[in-house]
Formats: C-alpha cells, sequence, structure tokens
C-alpha cells in the first residue's frame, strides 16, 4: 500500500518501507505509557505500545515534517490503545502553540484535543473526532493531542509538522493522561483535572487525497502550519483561538 509518493506500507508484516528498505521505527513501550494510563495496576509485563517513523519521504529538506504511526489494537484493563499525548511548542511567547494535520490510512482513530485554560489542570475545551481511512484532522493551534485506536486492527496513520515543533509530553504525565479517557464504556472522565467540560465531537475533514502528495503539489495551501495566526483565521475543528 502507498502511503506517500516513495513511502509504502507491506501489510503481512506492517512494515514501512522506502526505496524498498524496511525502516527501523521509534518504538515506545508500556513502561513508557504507565503515567498516562487509567488503571496502570491493569497492565501486565511490558512491550511494543505504538511504532513512530519520524521525518520520511517526500517531504525530507522541506520546511514541513512527514511522519507515520502505526498503533496497534491492545487495551490495558477497559482503556483503549492510545498514544502518550502532548502539546507542541508556540512561535514565540504570547501566541498559541503549532498546529498539526493527521490523515487515517488504515484503520480507525479518535482523536482526542484539549486546551487548558489559567493552569494545565483546568481544560477549558475538549475535542473528540472519530476518523476513517481518508479523514484528516487538524489539531488546532494551543491543543494538547492523544490518539487512541479503538478498533480491532492496526491503525496506521500520517502526520504533517512544521519541523521547527518539539513535543511537550509532561502535562500529559502529570496529570495521568488526558482529561478523558476513551475506554469500553466510552469516555470516562480523568479526575486528576481540576475542571473538565463536556466533550465536543467534531467530524473530519473529508475528500482530501493524500496529504504528503498534496503538499507537494502546493505548499503554500499548507503554511497555516507554521503560521499560528493564519491556522487561528482558519478557525479548524471549531477554534479561532
Amino acid at each position: 500500500m502507498e502511503i506517500a509518493p516513495g513511502v509504502l506500507y507491506r501489510e503481512e508484516d506492517a512494515a514501512i518501507l522506502v526505496n524498498g528498505e524496511r525502516l527501523i521505527p521509534n518504538v515506545r513501550r508500556f513502561r513508557d505509557l504507565r503515567s498516562v494510563l487509567m488503571e496502570p495496576e491493569r497492565l501486565e509485563g511490558d512491550g511494543d505500545a505504538y511504532f513512530m517513523y519520524r521525518d520520511l519521504p517526500p517531504l525530507r529538506g522541506s520546511w514541513a515534517r512527514f511522519d507515520v504511526t502505526i498503533i496497534p489494537p491492545w487495551r490495558v484493563g477497559s482503556e483503549y490503545a492510545k498514544t502518550k499525548g502532548h502539546y507542541h511548542n508556540p512561535p514565540s511567547p504570547g501566541k498559541p502553540p503549532y498546529p498539526e494535520l493527521y490523515q487515517v490510512i488504515r484503520g480507525e482513530a479518535l482523536y482526542l484535543m484539549q486546551r487548558p485554560g489559567r493552569v494545565e489542570s483546568e481544560i477549558v475545551d475538549f475535542i473528540a473526532v472519530r476518523a476513517l481511512p481518508g479523514d484528516a484532522v487538524v489539531i488546532p493551534p494551543g491543543y494538547g493531542h492523544v490518539t487512541v485506536n479503538p478498533g480491532g486492527e492496526i491503525l496506521l496513520m500520517s502526520n504533517i509538522i512544521y519541523r521547527e515543533v518539539s513535543s511537550n509530553y509532561s502535562p500529559y504525565e502529570r496529570l495521568r493522561g488526558a482529561a478523558y479517557y476513551y475506554t469500553v464504556s466510552g469516555f470516562v472522565r480523568n479526575g486528576t483535572y481540576s475542571r473538565v467540560p463536556d466533550v465536543r465531537e467534531v467530524a473530519p475533514i473529508r475528500g482530501l487525497g493524500s496529504i504528503a502528495s498534496e503538499f507537494l503539489r502546493d505548499s503554500g495551501s499548507f503554511s497555516w502550519l507554521r503560521d499560528v495566526d493564519r491556522a487561528c483565521e482558519e478557525g479548524f475543528m471549531g477554534v479561532r483561538c
């Protein structure tokens, strides 16, 4: 399966290939997720939780970075497989953190996004987006995010982000994950937070081609990834900063 020009996914062993060569991923282990799980006491042993492939062609050398993430289906207790969760850095003091663009290639994803208020434990907006293959999702400026695999098969997704962006996992570690966990019973509030709004469900962006191919065709239309003010004006996911 072609993910982007020059980048293939081999289904039989869930491998990512570039020019026929199998890439070695960065691996997030279950022990790395212990601090953000709803039921860490239900974790049995260790193992590979998900796989990250960073800075892939065909965007190498551009101002943007193209990544691929693979999240196998698993549960710890009643909580579905997920990423650790992080916030991005802002371009400068007083500006909201940078946005990001995701696209589901295979499987099902649930993107959980949250914007903190005066303090990190006070969440003023919590967005959930359910996405299927071909669907795209924007992480708006200022939002932290977690990706959940709520299905029974591998979740394969890609993302594009400004390559000067860094990830801050500390707030999620301190607060034991996102403001809501997603479980077999649905959303469960994380009691570590002092303020949590209701979940606001938003539809994904549909009708896009491969985001990497679209970027190659017209990178200027993605300039909002490095221009936070423009991203705010676009109003992605109903957010205008």
